[in-house]
């Protein structure tokens, strides 16, 4: 993941050039919006499977393992439906103002996207099953394999010259092979088994919590999708590389630092179905503290060292706001606090109080928007950190009330 973050944005310059990768970034930024196309179901399903089998009803699990499958099989084929009739009224390239890519390039890059959502939904829903089975150092050996292997395929294909659209499309074939392979491993697991069935009623039955995470996730497409938009329409396409730039090496250190705690869900999910209060606040303290301490370290590794690693990254120089950097890095320790306080409420499926976040983001979108042409891309940073300080008061009261009512 490091590896892909960090070094395909200098061989996209390199290839594209600054302008024209900023146009292929305003548009991807589209099917980036539509894998919320979940609905929230692969993160809930796979809370309730990992309850499910701990409580041995393996009937119950396989039901809702293939309702989930199917459920999100057609909502992948709809959405290419639902694309390839919009595509016919609408021109891409003149809508987003496109100088370098054309009409047919952003048509055939968007279906590629496409296509490549497909895949990603079935593969989702099956890496899943790692987590419901708390096996999640399997889980994060494929997703980083995966994500790797995109990685490749993509630097190829950009050295090579090769058509743009061939990238998403590399991907889709890329996860559908990973899922033959992970139904390999999972096979060794007895009650596991693989399939489709018109049967949708346990997952659709998950639906109304699901929609309250998705509505979660939709916050977080607001702010970084949405953000991105913005920057494009009021700043230009040279502010969009820069933006994405900083902001991909602090996601870097948000993934890095995800490893600690997104494992802790599952853990959670068995300590509450077993009662266990007094382990599950305990470990949360842990986590937390522990966080904590290594956000504010690497983040202040990463100031300090950040000439060093711009240097390294950029060897012609990369111009950039000190200010922007230093409240990016400072929104992360924030970010990665209440991310991983989180990690309770969505082991239990309590989604209610986090649905707020797509309202707070469309606030503070509208809010950027005046903001950005007099404050620039430091002014985007400090609106991340009043978001990110809200959710943190938001998820630590909901933590407070979870474990006294437990």
């Amino acid at each position: 993941m490091l590896l892909s973050q960090l070094f395909l944005i200098p061989a996209f310059i390199l290839n594209l050039g600054l302008e024209q990768y900023g146009e292929w970034l305003i548009l991807t930024t589209i099917p980036n919006y539509l894998l919320l196309s979940d609905l929230g179901l692969t993160l809930t399903v796979t809370n309730e499977l990992c309850r499910l089998i701990n409580l041995k009803e393996f009937s119950s699990q396989e039901k809702l393992f293939k309702a989930a499958l199917s459920f999100l099989s057609a909502i992948g084929l709809f959405l290419i439906f639902t694309f390839l009739v919009l595509s016919n009224f609408i021109d891409f390239a003149a809508l987003l103002n496109f100088k370098f890519l054309s009409n047919k390039e952003s048509f055939l890059i968007l279906l590629g996207f496409m296509i490549n959502i497909f895949s990603f939904l079935i593969f989702l829903i099956t890496i899943g099953y790692f987590k419901a089975l708390n096996l999640f150092h399997k889980h994060e050996y494929f997703l980083a394999l995966t994500l790797f292997l995109d990685f490749l395929a993509t630097l190829i294909i950009l050295n090579f010259n090769v058509a743009l659209y061939f990238i998403p499309i590399t991907m889709a074939v890329i996860r559908f092979t990973m899922i033959f392979i992970m139904n390999i491993q999972l096979k060794k697991v007895g009650f596991y088994k693989f399939g489709y069935t018109l049967k949708w009623g346990s997952a659709i039955k998950m639906l109304p919590v699901s929609l309250k995470l998705s509505f979660f996730q939709l916050g977080t497409a607001f702010f970084i999708q949405g953000s991105t938009f913005l920057v494009g329409m009021v700043l230009g396409s040279a502010s969009v590389v820069v933006f994405n730039t900083i902001r991909t090496l602090v996601n870097s250190l948000r993934s890095f630092i995800s490893i600690l705690y997104i494992p802790t869900m599952q853990e959670f999910t068995i300590l509450i179905t077993k009662k266990l209060k007094t382990q599950a606040f305990t470990k949360l303290k842990k986590l937390l503290l522990l966080i904590f301490l290594i956000s504010v370290i690497s983040g202040l590794g990463v100031y300090f060292l950040r000439d060093f690693i711009f240097d390294l990254w950029f060897k012609n120089g990369f111009t950039y706001n000190v200010n922007f950097l230093a409240f990016m890095l400072l929104a992360t320790v924030i970010h990665n606090l209440w991310n991983a306080a989180s990690m309770l409420p969505i082991s239990i499926n309590r989604m209610n109080e986090l649905a707020i976040y797509p309202f707070l983001g469309i606030t503070v979108l509208v809010v950027q928007y005046f903001i950005i042409p007099k404050t620039g891309l430091t002014g985007l940073a400090i609106s991340f950190i009043f978001m990110d300080l809200v959710m943190l008061f938001l998820v630590f009261k909901l933590n407070y009330k979870i474990l006294k009512n437990f």
